[in-house]
């Protein structure tokens, strides 16, 4: 790989470089985006569960709203000795 970049380095102009990284950098986001996209149906369609597929209270919330309709979800981290 390093023999690859310096025969990069050495025989391409600085602007032929940045155009060759943006092209490398365009697919593998486009590459990520249809991975991405190509899930987001299973990750749909997968039912969430009381605590919510993460496990987070965000995520209780959102399935808590699906199921019941709109409400309010009020958390705190204190703690109050009495």
């Amino acid at each position: 790989m390093k023999r690859y970049f310096e025969h990069i380095r050495n025989t391409k102009a600085p602007h032929e470089r940045r155009l060759h990284a943006m092209q490398i950098s365009g697919v593998i986001t486009a590459a990520l985006f249809v991975v991405w996209a190509g899930t987001l149906g299973l990750r749909l369609a997968t039912p969430a569960d009381e605590q919510g597929a993460d496990g987070s209270q965000t995520a209780a919330a959102a399935a808590a709203q699906a199921q019941n309709g709109p409400q309010l979800q009020v958390s705190t981290t204190s703690v109050y000795n009495q």
